[in-house]
C-alpha cells in the first residue's frame, strides 16, 4: 500500500514526527478517516479556544492540534497528505524546501496533463505564498519544520495537504468561526478551491496519483544526496 489510511489526522501527524525525529530520508503518503480541523498549537492558548472546539466539535469538526503554524486546514477521507523528510545541503534554505516539494507535486500532476503554479488565493484557508494552484484557484497548501542535523546541515519536514474531494458544506462555517477566533477577517470560501477529483480523467485509479507523487518525490530525495556528496567533496 503506498498510501497509509489513519483513524485521525492526530495519528498521521504523529507518523509525520516520528520520520522526523529518526532523521532519515523518507517520503509519507496518508489520509484520515475521521473528519477533523487541523490548526497551530498556539491557537490553543487565544481566550475562548475551549468554547470554540467545542462548538466545532458539535457541528462535526472536532479542532486538532499541529506543532507547523499557518491557518486552519480540513482534514478526513477528501484530504490527502504528503510528507518529505530531507537532509538539506549547506546552502539550502526555507525557499528550497518549498519549491522541493511543491515541484514534486507539479511534476506529478504534470503527468496527468494538470498545469499548476504557486502563490497565495485570497480567501482559501490556511493561505500561503507556497500554495499549489491550478487556474487560479488553491489545490494544496504546504507547511514545513526544521532543524539543525550537524555539520552546518539541517534536516527538513515538508509537508502538503492536497484537496481530492472538495469538504462537505457543514465545514465552511466552522472555518469561518475558527480563522475569526484567530483573528481573521476574510471567512475561506469553497468557490477558491478545487478538488483534484475536478482535475483528473474520470475514473483515474488512486493508485496512479499516489504511484506519481512518490516518484517525484523520491527522485527529489536522491537528487538531494547527490548535491550533498558534491558539496563534501568540495569541502
Amino acid at each position: 500500500m503506498i498510501c497509509v489510511t489513519f483513524d485521525t489526522a492526530d495519528d498521521g501527524n504523529a507518523r509525520e514526527e516520528a520520520l522526523f525525529a529518526a532523521g532519515d530520508p523518507a517520503v509519507l503518503l496518508w489520509q484520515a478517516q475521521a473528519p477533523s480541523l487541523v490548526v497551530p498549537r498556539s491557537r490553543a492558548r487565544k481566550p475562548g479556544f475551549d468554547a470554540l472546539r467545542e462548538d466545532a466539535a458539535c457541528a462535526g469538526w472536532p479542532i486538532l492540534l499541529r506543532t507547523s503554524g499557518g491557518g486552519a486546514v480540513p482534514q478526513g477521507p477528501g484530504t490527502l497528505n504528503i510528507a518529505m523528510v530531507a537532509r538539506m545541503p549547506c546552502s539550502a534554505h526555507i525557499e528550497h524546501g518549498y519549491r522541493l516539494i511543491c515541484g514534486a507535486i507539479a511534476e506529478a500532476l504534470a503527468r496527468f496533463e494538470v498545469p499548476t503554479q504557486t502563490g497565495a488565493v485570497n480567501a482559501a484557508f490556511c493561505d500561503g505564498d507556497w500554495n499549489v494552484t491550478v487556474g487560479g484557484r488553491k489545490l494544496v497548501g504546504t507547511a514545513q519544520r526544521w532543524r539543525p542535523a550537524g555539520g552546518g546541515r539541517s534536516l527538513a519536514l515538508m509537508h502538503a495537504a492536497i484537496v481530492i474531494d472538495h469538504p462537505p458544506i457543514s465545514v465552511w462555517p466552522v472555518l469561518g468561526d475558527v480563522e475569526a477566533h484567530a483573528g481573521g477577517v476574510i471567512p475561506p470560501r469553497r468557490d477558491v478551491h478545487v478538488s483534484l477529483n475536478e482535475l483528473l480523467p474520470e475514473k483515474m485509479r488512486p493508485a496512479a496519483i499516489h504511484g506519481a507523487l512518490m516518484r517525484a518525490a523520491e527522485d527529489r530525495l536522491r537528487a538531494l544526496d547527490s548535491l550533498r556528496t558534491e558539496e563534501a567533496v568540495a569541502a
